[in-house]
């Protein structure tokens, strides 16, 4: 059998983009065949509702034509929290992670969510997250001004996504760590997005000991560069 090429290698190039309606099940089918049961089973009407808003994320290694990654910012069903969003599905190809891409997009997708969708109202709290004992998201909702809000409860029917394979026997209910977004740290992540871009390059490097491996990210499709302008 053809050896299937590694899914980041040296010089490859990164596309952060928004996902078009016509293609919302890629990122939906990449969460499904990775199955690591850490996050919300999201219905494929979630991904289609929120490529429709122009909400929902893919990173893509141009040079390899695959995805890697995937992020979503789910509306709220409930007309009672209809200012409410959940910000999830943060999923990256185990081969991807270890570069700094996730704290990148949740960076992107709060400066996109915030200043460029013009779905945005002041009101709006952008929620997040993270079960009980997975700790992997929890630096890049951190480094992308989440504030921890302390554990959460989450039942059936409290979001529109299936949770029975989160439930452990005996519970009714998943237990999570709850995040919000601190919206007085925008300023700082659009400084932080600017100096990626202008005084990094788009360039991400990672020493390994077979060889460093520097990529570069354009999110240029999400947010112009002139949109950084400080």
């Amino acid at each position: 059998m053809p050896l299937r090429p590694a899914v980041i290698r040296d010089q490859d190039r990164i596309d952060v983009r928004l996902t078009s309606e016509a293609e919302y099940r890629i990122p939906f089918t990449f969460i499904e065949a990775l199955n690591e049961g850490t996050l919300f089973d999201r219905p494929a009407q979630a991904f289609l509702e929120a490529a429709r808003e122009r909400r929902l994320f893919q990173v893509l290694n141009r040079t390899t034509d695959n995805i890697i990654g995937t992020g979503i910012i789910q509306g709220s069903g409930n007309e009672k929290s209809a200012r409410e969003a959940e910000v999830g599905g943060l999923m990256f190809h185990p081969a991807a992670r270890g570069f700094g891409l996730c704290s990148l997009l949740v960076k992107i997708m709060m400066v996109y969510a915030i200043k460029d969708s013009g779905r945005d109202s002041p009101g709006e709290e952008y929620l997040a997250h993270v079960v009980d004992g997975n700790g992997a998201p929890l630096h890049s909702l951190l480094e992308a001004g989440f504030r921890p809000i302390g554990p959460v409860d989450v039942h059936r029917g409290d979001i529109d996504a299936v949770i029975d394979h989160m439930i452990k026997g005996g519970e009714s209910v998943v237990h999570m760590q709850g995040f919000v977004f601190d919206r007085e740290v925008i300023g700082k992540l659009v400084l932080s997005l600017w100096k990626f871009v202008n005084e990094d390059h788009g360039v991400i490097t990672r020493s390994d000991p077979a060889g460093d491996i520097r990529m570069t990210v354009d999110f240029s499709h999400v947010i112009p560069p002139t949109d950084l302008n400080i």
